[in-house]
């Protein structure tokens, strides 16, 4: 496999849009002003040079605070990458599985270990930059690579009459560089001063970067200003973190601080998708009950970005570069370790992305999220089709089955926990009474995780929301 360069990125983009688009239409866009994000991760086997997409997810809602259920059978978040990563964890829950029943499988065992076998990489795609920190970037890094002019209404909007650069043509490198995205949830906002906007009709599509510019000078009158600002995030500072000054142009947002997501008109406890993949880069994206089996996390090597607006330096700075000084003094259990994983940007886009959407769109047309998540996996749950959820339940699911098995998705915290359990029973484990465990007991008993969070937390993410308790007393079985 060479190495993790564009060519590698347009590679794994190429399959996951591909997977995406040999699923079902349920849970997709249903409409010219339907928008939505794309996640997977891909798993590669050195040996055989071979990718293939182990989990998929879509999706850009979030539950608030104050409806969070205390049965665990409720999705919290379904940004698309928090949705992939559950769908990976299922996978992975599915693989030591085949291993515990001697199938062929992606981990060995030993002594009642299980081992990731070497030459097995997985890779993280996502079409669009990550909400929250890495999103927040000045404007005028990404319109000087695209050339491109947006524009701003009361609900920001991109015009789809603004082409955003020509996805038939390869820009020069100087300039593919900075191509990428911000948070489409968050989209983006030339909203500097009254007169500072730019209409879509006033501008034509030109090849030539500086026409461009001076078009956009000509109409707003203070090209300086527009380009002095920054992209903005919808994730809100969270308690005890320094907030946002909220002052016009650049100054509107603060960096390198924890943020939480928004909901549907109620906060939310979730974290931003920065800093839960921040997070993912210390303590492994196999979650805590999987590790109580687990010799090691379970890392990813690379995080590959598709065609948005996007900075490697706010990227690299959301990852792992604003917590540089915490990390230096980090002193982990045996097996976990501090990972930098290989940021690449592909130029290839996703068609059901806003900013395309957006380019189809009839005119007045008000662009929407879906209020759907798709939730795909490489096993037996998701193999003939693919599982749909809405509000962090599954689509379909009646008033009369709300509480019921009928009414979750594979990839809550009661089914995972299920899986787990059983899991746990047939590798002869024996904690307390199995009848009484409840999550958090579960949680408990993944020693080297909670260890690794513990130390985590205290050098570099003090501020880290935490749940209620009976959100996660629930009883496993």
């Amino acid at each position: 496999m060479e190495k993790y360069t564009e060519k590698f990125a347009n590679k794994i983009v190429q399959l996951c849009i591909s997977k995406y688009n040999s699923l079902k239409k349920t849970g997709k866009p249903k409409n010219e002003a339907e928008w939505t994000l794309l996640s997977c991760f891909v798993q590669e086997e050195q040996c055989s040079h071979t990718l293939k997409v182990v989990a998929l997810g879509t999706g850009s809602k979030c539950i608030g605070s104050h409806q969070l259920p205390s049965a665990g059978d409720v999705l919290h978040d379904s940004h698309a990458e928090v949705v992939a990563r559950r769908a990976f964890m299922l996978y992975l829950i599915s693989e030591v599985r085949m291993a515990a029943e001697g199938h062929s499988s992606i981990f060995e065992v030993k002594d009642g270990t299980y081992y990731l076998k070497s030459g097995i990489l997985f890779h993280f795609y996502t079409s669009h930059t990550p909400c929250g920190d890495a999103s927040i970037f000045l404007k005028q890094e990404w319109l000087e690579c695209v050339g491109n002019v947006l524009e701003t209404k009361e609900e920001p909007t991109i015009s789809p009459s603004v082409p955003i650069g020509n996805s038939d043509t390869e820009p020069p490198v100087k300039k593919r560089r900075c191509q990428g995205s911000s948070d489409f949830e968050d989209q983006i906002t030339l909203q500097n001063t009254e007169n500072a906007h730019v209409k879509s009709d006033d501008i034509k599509k030109m090849d030539d970067l500086e026409k461009e510019k001076t078009n956009l000078a000509v109409c707003t009158g203070d090209v300086n200003e527009v380009l002095s600002d920054t992209f903005r995030t919808g994730a809100k500072c969270v308690a005890g973190e320094a907030p946002d000054p909220k002052l016009p142009g650049s100054k509107y947002h603060i960096t390198g601080v924890l943020r939480t997501k928004p909901g549907r008109g109620d906060p939310t406890l979730s974290l931003s998708c920065s800093d839960k993949i921040f997070k993912w880069t210390i303590l492994g994206v196999q979650g805590a009950l999987l590790m109580i089996l687990l010799k090691k996390p379970v890392y990813i090597a690379t995080i590959v970005i598709g065609r948005c607006p996007y900075s490697q330096e706010a990227m690299k700075r959301a990852i792992y570069g604003r917590f540089e000084d915490g990390l230096n003094n980090l002193n982990l259990p045996e097996g976990f370790s501090v990972q930098t994983p290989a940021l690449v940007q592909s130029n290839i886009d996703f068609a059901h992305s806003r900013i395309n959407i957006a380019k189809t769109a009839s005119e007045g047309s008000k662009l929407i999220p879906t209020p759907t998540s798709i939730i795909w996996s490489d096993t037996s749950v998701h193999r003939e089709s693919q599982e749909v959820a809405t509000n962090g339940r599954r689509l379909g699911c009646t008033k009369k089955n709300i509480g019921t098995s009928k009414s979750w998705v594979s990839i809550c915290r009661k089914a995972i926990s299920c899986l787990m359990l059983d899991l746990l029973k047939d590798a002869r484990w024996e904690p307390a009474d199995f009848n009484q465990l409840t999550y958090s007991d579960l949680k408990y008993y993944s020693e080297s995780y909670n260890q690794a969070w513990n130390i985590l937390k205290s050098k570099c993410l003090s501020n880290w929301t935490v749940k209620p308790k009976h959100i996660k007393d629930f009883k496993v079985k």
